[in-house]
């Protein structure tokens, strides 16, 4: 795993956007820059972007919530309250990963967004998946041998081994597989034994056998008490039909509308009465001049013609007296010409006056021909078929009351489909009732047929896998025992491995070689003793408070080196406590080797002049972070500024 990339927007002390690029091929990363100006805060965005909540710098703190964890790093400088980082690293030298997680922190409670690419591209998986996928890659618990401080190591170095860090040791050399293994194996043994203590009695079958086999009965009576409750139904519906057929052949129906017809009766007349006033009045209207239609039509245009004529001969006179006034003092030939052609164009048009219509007989004929009478037919047509469907009625009516009805007969009949009704209404009611207890008695045969089943179930599984619970027990048994030994064994082995690993990196980093021989870690305890040549014990009251802290990176570096996992160090402070002599070494062997990529969060007093030089070889990329007392923000600028620079 390589960093890449950090990206810090508006992120604690980094106002604004603020990148880190990684592309050295050399392994360390050097950042510098004095105290308060982002040093923590750096390593904190990377814990941040890989673990979330998980983040040991959040566990480890004294925040009430997350929330208020992520709104504590909100720089408001420009006002938005958006806060995002965005982490870009590459996995196995063909996977690269960006997640970004971004909030705003001017909201009450603060929830952040989470977005993972892969290769370029936006995974919807490894979003909502990103804490399961990196806790495969680098346990949470397990990211502080990776990412840590100077001041922590120097803890430490003051400290014996305490129980989370050798958990957290079996965790990363893998001895902790054995330990879930054998939990896993108690688990089954105790289902196991568990499923053989389950007890199963004969008689408690036979009772829940004859619990369903009761509930069963009552509703076959049931079933069959409705069957025959709709036979007997159906028969009287039959009954019923017979009757009401011979009740409407004797007038039954009749007997009972008589009254009814009579009324009918009654309003049908006066309809047709009204229909034949109606009739009436239409007769004295202009209804009977339909007969001479034709004739109107033809009034209508020769009145018209009459009329135009008329108006012809008005024109001419008016013309005429126009000429003569005009010819008395001018004799035009054209004029007079003129006028003698109007004369006899005409008498040409003269229409024989026949009807001599005054203005407003004219216009009633027109309005004839128009509407008037178009209107009348409608009217009569109207009238007259309402007239024949009433008298169609009356002469249906009319027909039943002709008929002579028994009405004693009638009256035995119907006293009999009384009867009927309510014999089939009674059973109707009782079928009902018997219909609404059927879901109860249902439920119940259901409920105690799973109790047996399920029961006679178990004592048939219980007989089969009895004797497999036994011997499954037996194995666990065996193979935990087995277990024991291995992992014994195998811490041996690991401890073994890293103890010697520890002596190497110890020795790399040690000035008195010969104060310490090798190192051996309890296989069992997991704790540390110092040997020197002589096989005799070292206290480590007698090493320095600078040999405790290279121990502890000699523990930290080992550890890395036999997990065999491919992860960056982060390391903060790292040289705060040392000396120059063990600061040298710290620079020269373990920074170089300590991962494929090693970076350093350094201030001004400790790496510088002759340090600097030392580690420059081994330098890929360089940072300063300059800090504006004006602003109180932290800007990042390429290259790592000397002893002397102003910061």
């Amino acid at each position: 795993m390589i960093i890449r990339r950090l990206v810090l927007h508006n992120f604690g002390v980094y106002a604004g956007t603020n990148t880190f690029e990684f592309n050295g091929e050399r392994p360390v990363v050097l950042i510098g820059g004095m105290n308060g100006r982002g040093k923590t805060t750096f390593l904190e965005a990377i814990l941040l972007s890989l673990y979330s909540s998980n983040s040991f710098a959040y566990t480890e703190g004294k925040f009430s919530s997350y929330g208020q964890y992520l709104k504590s790093f909100v720089n408001k400088a420009d006002g938005t309250n958006q806060t995002y980082v965005e982490l870009e690293f590459e996995l196995n030298n063909d996977e690269t990963y960006i997640i970004k997680r971004t909030w705003n922190g001017a909201t009450q409670r603060v929830h952040e967004k989470i977005t993972v690419q892969l290769n370029g591209e936006y995974n919807p998986f490894l979003t909502e998946n990103w804490s399961m996928f990196i806790e495969n890659i680098l346990p949470s618990g397990l990211s502080n041998f990776f990412f840590f401080d100077g001041e922590k190591i120097a803890i430490l170095a003051e400290e014996d081994t305490d129980e989370q860090m050798k958990e957290s040791i079996r965790t990363l050399l893998g001895i902790n597989i054995v330990d879930k293994l054998e939990g896993d194996l108690k688990r089954i043994s105790v289902k196991a034994e568990k499923n053989n203590t389950a007890k199963y009695d004969v008689s408690e079958s036979n009772r829940l056998r004859a619990a369903k086999e009761d509930a069963e009965n009552k509703l076959e009576e049931l079933d069959a008490n409705v069957a025959s409750l709709n036979e007997r139904i159906i028969e009287l519906e039959k009954q019923l039909e017979v009757e009401r057929v011979n009740y409407t052949t004797k007038g039954g129906d009749i007997v009972e509308k008589k009254q009814e017809l009579f009324q009918e009766r009654t309003s049908i007349n006066a309809k047709i009465q009204a229909d034949n006033e109606q009739l009436g009045e239409l007769a004295a209207s202009a209804l009977p001049l339909l007969m001479a239609k034709d004739l109107l039509k033809k009034i209508e245009i020769h009145s018209k013609e009459e009329r135009q004529s008329k108006e012809n001969e008005l024109a001419v006179k008016k013309v005429t007296e126009l000429y003569n006034a005009y010819s008395h003092d001018n004799n035009s030939e054209a004029v007079f010409q003129f006028m003698e052609y109007i004369e006899s164009n005409m008498k040409m048009r003269e229409v024989e006056e026949l009807y001599q219509l005054s203005d407003t007989s004219y216009y009633q004929v027109c309005a004839l021909n128009d509407s008037i009478l178009f209107e009348l037919k409608s009217a009569t047509s109207k009238s007259l078929e309402e007239k024949s469907k009433l008298q169609e009625k009356l002469d249906e009516i009319d027909s039943y009351l002709s008929v002579e009805i028994d009405e004693k007969a009638i009256g035995k009949i119907y006293k009999k489909i009384i009867e009927l009704e309510k014999t089939k209404t009674l059973l109707e009611v009782e079928r009902d009732t018997l219909l609404r207890q059927r879901p109860n008695l249902n439920g119940d045969v259901m409920k105690l047929s799973a109790e047996f089943n399920k029961y006679v179930e178990g004592m048939l599984s219980n007989l089969e896998l009895s004797d497999d619970n036994d011997r499954v027990v037996n194995y666990i048994h065996k193979v935990t025992e087995a277990l024991e030994i291995y992992k014994v064994k195998l811490q041996e082995q690991k401890v073994g491995r890293l103890a010697e690993t520890m002596t190497v990196c110890y020795k790399k980093l040690a000035n008195k070689k010969s104060l310490i021989s090798y190192i051996k870690m309890d296989s069992k305890t997991l704790d540390f003793c110092y040997y020197n040549d002589k096989n005799e014990i070292v206290p480590k009251k007698r090493l320095s408070a600078g040999e405790k802290q290279l121990m502890v990176v000699a523990l930290l570096w080992s550890l890395a080196i036999c997990s065999k996992r491919k992860l960056p160090v982060i390391i903060d402070t790292p040289l705060s406590r040392l000396d120059s002599m063990h600061r040298i070494a710290f620079i020269k062997t373990y920074f170089p080797n300590a991962s494929d990529q090693t970076i350093i969060l350094s201030t001004d007093s400790e790496i510088f002049g002759e340090y600097y030089e030392a580690l420059r070889e081994n330098v890929g990329d360089e940072y300063t972070l300059c800090y504006d007392d004006d602003a109180k923000c932290t800007t990042i600028k390429k290259g790592y500024l000397m002893e002397g620079a102003k910061w």
